[in-house]
């Protein structure tokens, strides 16, 4: 497979890296299999994280005899010093490897977590993992732009981990040109929207996309070394590998059609487009409503979305009932509702 520079870290990665959020669904037998199919086609860049189950240990079962073969990112939700150093050691234990070649905070998307992250110890913990040569190069993901463009500013991330797919080309304006300037790697997750992508609709359509579609649009961006993909299976991965494989870069008139039926794409969905933000309780919508989305889909235990949720300074209970998100929604969702499910099913003591 095609292999680019990740920015900076000089990584040569894969046009498609395997995304090890949804292997916890799956048995560890199967989702060996298909770590191991990943590599045979030539995928060398495995990504997992302290927050996905199981992820960690199964693609660990693996590095027992391919470790040479990859490269491998993980990372932490805790942003502090004492946090970010445990979680650095807990990942490197679970994986079973000597060190990892990109570790990151992991959804840096509140004030919060991001002044956490800079002024308690966590990007010192990080530093110190990489001289003692547990962590080759420090990354970063998150989904609140504003923020994302304060850490690529800042000097200490090599490289980014964010949202693009057909129905979310935000990346675009917000983060690809400072990122370019700044030679930091961006690669790419969300490509099929956690699935939902392919569950929807335009309104004005009767099919949804299909994962050719949604892997095109992101391959034809070539500001993205990498996309990451989340599979369960060798068919997925060895589908979307062979769709990498045989791609041809969009003409100007494919891609401007794949666009305008991302913009059409049905109701329902919150694509983290940020438009309802500022809130003036200063509720972090898109956050709570992303961890809602996931709550939704896994299907293992997920204390650390609780955990995530405690986190959040502000909820529905903070709610002003101004409508504001409401109206500025572009796929009108009932927000104020959705954020009192994501306390119903996230809000449970820690």
């Amino acid at each position: 497979m095609e292999r680019r520079r990740l920015g900076r870290t000089d990584l040569q990665v894969s046009r498609i890296g395997f995304g090890g959020m949804t292997i916890p669904q799956v048995s560890t037998k199967q989702a060996v299999a298909t770590v191991h199919k990943a590599l045979d086609l030539g995928v060398n860049f495995l990504d997992t994280a302290r927050a996905y189950g199981d992820s960690e240990s199964k693609i660990g079962e693996v590095m027992k005899t391919r470790r040479a073969e990859c490269y491998l990112s993980s990372r932490s939700p805790k942003m502090d010093y004492e946090g970010m150093k445990a979680d650095i050691d807990k990942s490197l234990q679970t994986l079973g490897v000597d060190y990892i070649d990109l570790y990151e905070p992991h959804d840096v998307s509140t004030t919060k977590m991001y002044q956490t992250l800079l002024n308690e110890g966590g990007v010192e913990a990080l530093y110190e993992a990489k001289a003692a040569g547990k962590i080759r190069c420090m990354g970063v993901t998150g989904h609140n732009w504003s923020l994302m463009r304060k850490l690529l500013k800042s000097g200490h991330f090599d490289a980014a981990l964010v949202t693009y797919n057909l129905a979310n080309t935000e990346a675009e304006s917000e983060v690809i040109p400072l990122a370019r300037e700044l030679d930091i790697g961006l690669f790419v997750m969300k490509v099929l929207g956690n699935s939902r992508l392919l569950e929807l609709a335009p309104v004005d359509e009767d099919r949804s996309p299909t994962v050719p579609e949604c892997l095109r649009f992101a391959l034809s961006n070539e500001n993205f070394p990498m996309i990451l993909t989340g599979v369960k299976t060798p068919d997925e991965i060895e589908e979307n590998v062979g769709i990498a494989n045989d791609y041809q870069p969009l003409s100007a008139a494919d891609d401007q059609e794949l666009r305008e039926f991302g913009k059409r794409l049905g109701q329902g969905y919150c694509y983290g487009c940020n438009y309802c933000m500022p809130c003036p309780a200063e509720i972090n919508i898109p956050g709570i409503l992303r961890l809602l989305d996931y709550q939704k889909r896994i299907s293992w235990e997920w204390p650390q979305g609780r955990q995530q949720y405690a986190e959040f300074d502000k909820t529905i209970e903070d709610c002003l009932d101004c409508k504001q998100c409401e109206e500025a929604c572009p796929q009108s969702l009932p927000v104020r509702e959705l954020l009192q499910e994501a306390e119903d099913r996230l809000g449970q003591p820690v």
